[in-house]
């Protein structure tokens, strides 16, 4: 590990220039509209500039009903950024010789997502790079739980958890005091109270159901790895953000190929380099990740090199990443482009127009899938109260608080249950799951998970 110790003194608040000032004001106005306009009910942002932190506030409510407000130190979770973090760590050991990126990853899996691969043409550089899908090398497809085939990589390597790994040799050294690795942290109590000051921040999850609706969206799964699972703060990633550029972690070089578009087998320039989107836009580098749970979490890490200027976004709902952006084209997410327009183009660049068309699109999207709710006697919903069984080890139980019905996914967690005029029950967070109840005459007897067309339903019996 290199240079430390000046990361961490001169971690501070830069004074700003009248320039500067004036940038980030304009920044803040256009960012918080753009988080109005997509319902976001929290959002934490940082700019760092020639490696010192330029501004870092925070928009909205990390807890929209308790009306507590998000600041620099609230806690998200950051999802698919988490894959940067991943790649440090596999590309650290490649620097010291003990891992090859021509290596196939095939003796290393299966990892928790991944499954196991076979194919030996599958190689480290094609997980980290998202083209391993049909002939390894051949195009760019993202997929997040294949890379999770790295997380053994580094546990196997570094003969620790990767847990243990992303502490020791990043989080600990870089003074990221408030990241979490992992909600899993509260299921340890040693760990549980070393971490308990940043999860009393963490932020609460919310979803846009369309129409102006927010709901709450149930925490993401708990667990960690090269793909996703790290919790942290606006503040800790500006650290993390710094460090990058001082190279601490990675030798420039070595830094320089994670960002290098990867070259496909047919000689093509792709999307993605080591676990970082990469493009050129208007003549200018744009290094990027975003992070997104699909519902609850979102987060956007975008950089730009040549000008030493990084932005960091954390949200609780999907809104900030989910589907503003084309591969190649991170300018296409409107708050990407803010960046882009405040701190590195002009303030009039084409891409507001087409961020603007894709956010449109977005919230169009949302206001058609909207499905109104019906109200149900409280006497009909307790008639559905109770646990059912799927099998013997696989059981669910419907709660009830007044009106509203509950169901106990995802584990540990709850979602709410809308009764639909056509006779089930949906969900307002982003899902193709409804479920049925059964009756046998007055009788509540089981209920049935139904799914996107063409997936077999499944049943669950009422068993007390």
């Amino acid at each position: 590990m290199r240079r430390l110790v000046p990361v961490v003194l001169t971690f501070a608040l830069t004074a700003c220039t009248t320039t500067d000032a004036d940038r980030i004001k304009s920044f803040e106005r256009d960012v918080d509209q753009l988080r109005q306009t997509l319902h976001i009910p929290g959002m934490s942002a940082a700019i760092v500039k020639d490696q010192k932190v330029l501004r870092m506030r925070g928009f909205g409510y990390a807890d929209l009903e308790n009306r507590v407000p998000a600041t620099p130190d609230t806690l998200y979770h950051v999802a698919s950024v988490t894959k940067t973090f991943g790649s440090t760590l596999v590309l650290q050991l490649v620097e010291k010789g003990q891992v090859s990126l021509d290596e196939p990853i095939a003796p290393y899996t299966p990892s928790r997502y991944s499954g196991t691969i076979t194919d030996r043409r599958v190689q480290i550089r094609h997980i980290l790079s998202h083209t391993s899908a049909g002939t390894p090398g051949d195009q760019f497809a993202y997929n997040g739980n294949l890379y999770d085939a790295v997380t053994p990589v580094i546990e196997k390597k570094y003969g620790a958890s990767f847990r243990d790994v992303i502490t020791q040799r990043i989080l600990d050294p870089l003074q990221m005091t408030e990241s979490v690795p992992g909600h899993d942290v509260i299921d340890d109590p040693e760990l549980a109270r070393r971490y308990a000051p940043s999860l009393a921040r963490f932020a609460k999850p919310y979803a846009y159901y369309g129409k102006g609706e927010i709901v709450y969206a149930a925490y993401p799964g708990k667990d960690i790895g090269a793909a996703a699972g790290l919790l942290s703060t606006v503040h800790d990633l500006a650290k993390y953000d710094i460090a990058i550029d001082r190279h601490v972690l990675l030798q420039p070089k070595t830094q320089e190929l994670a960002w290098a578009p990867f070259v496909s087998n047919k000689g093509e320039r792709l999307p993605y380099g080591l676990g970082w989107f990469t493009e050129v836009y208007r003549g200018e580098q744009l290094i990027w990740h975003t992070g997104n749970w699909g519902r609850g979490f979102s987060a956007l890490y975008f950089k730009v090199p040549t000008r030493n200027v990084s932005m960091i976004l954390l949200a609780n709902s999907e809104a900030l990443a989910d589907g503003f952006h084309v591969p190649g084209e991170g300018e296409t997410n409107p708050f990407a482009c803010a960046f882009l327009r405040h701190f590195v183009l002009t303030a009039d660049d084409p891409c507001k127009e087409a961020s603007a068309a894709v956010m449109n699109k977005w919230l169009a999207a949302r206001a058609v899938r909207y499905e109104p709710a019906i109200t149900i006697d409280e006497a009909t919903l307790a008639s559905y109260v109770g646990e059912y069984g799927r099998d013997e080890k696989r059981t669910q139980k419907i709660t009830r608080e007044g009106t509203r019905l509950f169901i106990d996914i995802p584990k540990g967690d709850r979602s709410e249950m809308f009764a639909s005029p056509k006779g089930d029950f949906f969900f307002k967070v982003t899902t193709d799951t409804r479920i049925q109840f059964i009756r046998e005459g007055d009788t509540v007897t089981g209920l049935v998970f139904t799914f996107r067309e063409g997936e077999e339903p499944i049943r669950a019996t009422k068993i007390r």
